[in-house]
């Protein structure tokens, strides 16, 4: 009989949420805040404008928590009749709610629920349903709710899980842009690697747990937001591991005027190891595949941890890759709040809304408007790893993504050196040179030049 109030009280629970507008009054507070919070720290407004648009800004922030306020007190009234007719009435029903195990139940079986009631599974970028971006919200924006479900994925499921550390797991990273997807994608399908896909999204944190409740979702191959050509579904391997050093430790490097140089130490190490391993439990595999461009910022690190990991980073020709960054940085501008959010919850911050860029010698002296903003970006970037391939060796291995494309002698030597063999490239295809303007002549020779010493590696 209690079991079975909880439970109807949990329907009825989502069901009020379903019918409440419960994620716009959410946008309208994360928005308006945001607004805020820039009108605050820019130069370019004045302090008498401050003081008049803040006090709007704030009474549209006031009225939409109210309006969640009530929305809270509608979804508690359920529990509060069930623990009329509870055993022991209201104080037995909160203490049994209150269980770690309860909670979680409650959270994922109401995820679920709720998944199934409007249909659908997950998207793999954008044009999500109002019921998937308040999942996304809650699965990956609410404090301290992933590190408990990861916690109960650990529990349950890391026993059994294979060891890792001892691994040759291959680690794609770089600068975006350079080819790491596809890169990723085309080890992917050697059927050789475990790695996190869409299919693990929101709960990235919970895989085998979030894979046990949602394995019938199906989606059709699309075009990813980037314009690219690039088709994902379910079942495509995207970068989605960063989620668990953000959640973890993302205050050691995630700042608000870029990512700093991250030295985890030995049990954010461990714990990832464990995540690994949780992973590949899931996928039944013994080799971890990552695609992850914060990884630039941990290399030393990971490559002491994981002595059998090789790190594989995709370069490609200097004033190109700049154009594509610059490119796509316009492109995302016109991203809304939640696709702004859904990046900063995966801490990708390569470009868009959401852009942080590198801290290696601090910030770039141009604006992201400038296609030499991205050229010392590319330049700073690569020059810290020309850096760090001298200190760990054999791990890092620079590619060259147009000879990826075109030799096809290039790319079995790279499959050699990971143990891969009798492997097709289906994806990689030569991308069309576009003409590049505006290029300070000593930014493009110093490009050239590391650009050049790479391709001695």
């Amino acid at each position: 009989m209690n079991w079975a109030l909880i439970f109807a009280a949990t329907l009825v629970a989502c069901e009020i949420l379903l019918a409440l507008p419960f994620q716009a009054k959410l946008s309208t507070v994360t928005g308006f805040s945001t607004k805020a919070a820039r009108v605050v720290s820019s130069a370019k407004v004045s302090d008498h404008w401050k003081e008049r648009a803040l006090p709007a800004f704030a009474l549209r922030i006031g009225l939409a928590c109210m309006a969640l306020l009530g929305m809270l007190v509608l979804i508690i009234v359920p529990f509060g009749l069930a623990g009329l007719l509870y055993d022991g009435g209201p104080a037995a029903l909160t203490e049994t709610m209150l269980r770690p195990l309860v909670m979680l139940g409650m959270i994922v079986g109401s995820i679920g629920y709720m998944k199934l009631r409007v249909g659908g599974g997950a998207k793999a970028q954008s044009d999500y349903s109002a019921t998937d971006r308040f999942l996304h919200r809650v699965a990956l924006g609410a404090p301290v709710l992933p590190e408990v479900i990861h916690d109960v994925e650990r529990g349950l499921y890391l026993k059994g899980a294979p060891p890792s550390r001892e691994g040759a797991h291959v680690f794609v990273c770089g600068l975006a842009r350079a080819g790491t997807t596809i890169l990723t994608r085309e080890l992917y399908n050697t059927g050789q690697f475990g790695s996190l896909t869409y299919r693990d999204m929101p709960f990235v944190m919970a895989p085998n747990l979030w894979n046990n409740l949602s394995r019938s979702s199906k989606m059709e191959a699309k075009d990813r937001a980037h314009g690219d050509g690039i088709q994902v579904d379910l079942d495509s391997p995207e970068a989605l591991d960063e989620v668990f050093w953000r959640v973890t430790c993302g205050d050691d490097y995630i700042r608000d005027d870029g990512l700093a140089l991250h030295k985890p130490d030995a049990d954010a190490l461990s714990g990832y190891a464990d995540f690994i391993s949780l992973v590949l439990r899931r996928t039944g595999k013994e080799r971890y595949l990552s695609k992850n461009n914060n990884n630039i910022l941990r290399i030393p690190a990971l490559a002491g941890y994981f002595p059998r990991a090789r790190f594989i980073v995709p370069v490609r020709d200097p004033l190109q890759h700049a154009n594509s960054l610059l490119g796509q940085h316009k492109r995302f501008q016109t991203a809304d709040a939640f696709e702004t959010d859904y990046f900063t919850w995966l801490a990708h911050h390569e470009f868009g809304k959401a852009h942080r860029p590198f801290l290696f010698k601090g910030r770039p002296l141009t604006s992201p408007d400038d296609v030499n903003y991205w050229l010392e970006t590319w330049i700073a970037t690569y020059s810290h790893l020309t850096a760090v391939g001298a200190k760990v060796g054999a791990a890092l291995r620079f590619v060259s993504y147009e000879r990826l494309c075109g030799d096809p002698a290039y790319r079995a030597a790279l499959w050699q050196s990971l143990g891969i063999e009798d492997a097709e490239f289906a994806e990689m295809r030569n991308i069309p040179q576009k003409p590049v303007d505006g290029v300070r002549p000593e930014l493009a020779e110093a490009a050239a030049a590391l650009y050049a010493e790479i391709g001695r590696f």
